[in-house]
């Protein structure tokens, strides 16, 4: 177990890019048409008659194979939602991790082709986090914001993942730096927090918790509509 949360970023500091990446890419399947490592649709192709793609180009191919399988696995979510059958929701579910999985595998491969592509980086821990493995998704939302210190979407995702693993004083920074910057996205992390919140048993960390997160949503609901009576028209 990790102490605190300095422990936990030590353990998961990318001393290289190699070291993100050992994700046993080679099991990913991408079914018939993908040319035997490459991927439809503007990715790396096996024939030698096209033009030869930069490793930016090839990156980005990767990248939007990984977030289709992430949008992939978002609508199996939803009809699993909708099932009324157990069977069929567990069949749903587990269809829509292999569609994680397969953005794992396309997330790291963008990477490899491009070390500084910041979204792939930051779509590979939000990919890890949907497996499971938390510890990696961090390391992968700290090396997006290695890349970029500003991508406020990493902060929040990372937020997400701090708060399932018990981080709850760091969760609360990465809202606070995202409500001064990004209030969309606070808002965002607060809902993610609330359903948590909701899931803890009773006891005074819930509680604690519970004041703070009462608070932050007056303070947000009344920056809203201070927000609202500087724009009117008197």
């Amino acid at each position: 177990m990790f102490r605190s949360l300095h422990a936990l970023m030590r353990s998961l500091a990318i001393s290289s890019l190699l070291s993100l990446l050992l994700l046993a890419l080679p099991t990913i399947s991408w079914g018939a048409g993908s040319g035997g490592g490459g991927f439809c649709g503007g990715g790396v192709s096996s024939s030698p008659t096209q033009r030869k793609q930069t490793p930016e180009q090839i990156s980005a191919g990767w990248y939007k194979q990984g977030v289709k399988a992430k949008e992939k696995a978002w609508r199996l979510e939803e009809k699993a939602a909708k099932a009324t059958k157990e069977a069929k929701r567990d069949k749903l579910l587990a269809d829509a991790q292999k569609q994680y999985e397969k953005a794992v595998g396309a997330q790291a491969s963008a990477l490899q082709a491009n070390e500084k592509n910041h979204e792939a980086a930051n779509e590979l821990g939000y990919a890890l986090r949907k497996t499971g493995d938390y510890k990696k998704a961090i390391g992968a939302y700290n090396y997006a914001l290695e890349l970029k210190p500003d991508f406020y979407p990493a902060i929040e995702y990372r937020g997400e993942a701090l708060l399932m693993m018990g981080f709850i004083e760091e969760a609360k920074e990465a809202y606070m730096t995202l409500f001064r910057n990004d209030r969309a996205l606070a808002d965002q992390l607060m809902v993610t927090m609330e359903k948590w919140h909701s899931t803890q048993p009773n006891g005074k960390s819930k509680s604690t918790f519970s004041g703070w997160l009462d608070e932050r949503r007056n303070l947000a609901e009344a920056g809203n509509d201070l927000s609202m009576n500087n724009t009117r028209a008197w």
